[in-house]
């Protein structure tokens, strides 16, 4: 189990922090990051994750351009790229696999691109090594879980946290509302568990430190967004946020 997932926007808090930002999460340990590309209408995202994908979009970044970037770091920990489909869609797999292979890139994530709407660009993508990361709700029942876990297949213990993991949305909601009760994420990560042996990363609302041990003691992996872009754009250091998280 990774102690924690991060995730940062890229662009953001300025067009070029990039690679520091993956280099202090490196040497804080950490060894799976997400890196945000800014889209003008995310799903779900609270106020300040808006506004941080908002001023990377005015500072035009787009998602070639953080592949790009991506592709000139080598100190970096592995990376999932969380993103949208239509801009994948508008780069073209073949493009996108070629970009990708220069990068530390390892999974992708792809908040609206539910299994099957796109087979070949997902086929495409896993036949090429950059798997999509299974997303449960918490309206997911555990049959259709089973199902999705089958559908976006675990590639094995010998494959890196990056590759694995499913993503578990811990409540219904925005980004940034904290979350307070548990229980119910507990329940949830337990009948998961009972379903698959793959890596479990749990998110939406933790920042306190209270919640990332609660997460952890369940086996699961804490993801923590919100407060790092937040942290970040409010001029706190990379290395002081990502050493206080993990």
């Amino acid at each position: 189990m990774d102690r924690l997932l991060p995730f940062v926007m890229a662009g953001d808090p300025s067009v070029d922090s990039l690679a520091g930002l993956l280099r202090a999460a490196k040497a804080a340990g950490i060894s799976t990051i997400e890196v945000g590309v800014p889209h003008s209408d995310p799903i779900a995202d609270g106020p300040a994750l808006q506004a941080a994908a908002q001023r990377a979009i005015e500072r035009g970044v787009t998602a070639a351009c953080v592949l790009r970037e991506l592709a000139t770091i080598s100190d970096s920990p592995d990376v999932v790229l969380f993103t949208y489909l239509n801009p994948l869609l508008q780069i073209g797999s073949t493009r996108l696999i070629e970009l990708l292979r220069k990068t530390p890139v390892r999974s992708l994530l792809i908040v609206d691109l539910p299994f099957g709407e796109e087979p070949e660009f997902e086929a495409s993508l896993r036949d090429a090594g950059y798997p999509i990361v299974p997303l449960l709700s918490p309206t997911t029942s555990i049959e259709r879980a089973r199902q999705l876990l089958a559908e976006r297949a675990d590639p094995g213990p010998s494959s890196p946290f990056a590759q694995r993991f499913a993503y578990v949305v811990a409540r219904l909601g925005i980004t940034g509302e904290g979350t307070r009760d548990f229980a119910p994420i507990a329940e949830r990560v337990a009948a998961l568990n009972t379903i698959t042996d793959r890596p479990l990363a749990v998110g939406f609302g933790l920042s306190e430190p209270r919640a990332l041990a609660s997460i952890r003691a369940m086996g699961a992996t804490p993801v923590v967004g919100t407060a790092l872009v937040q942290a970040l754009a409010d001029g706190k250091s990379a290395g002081e946020v990502f050493a206080a998280l993990a």
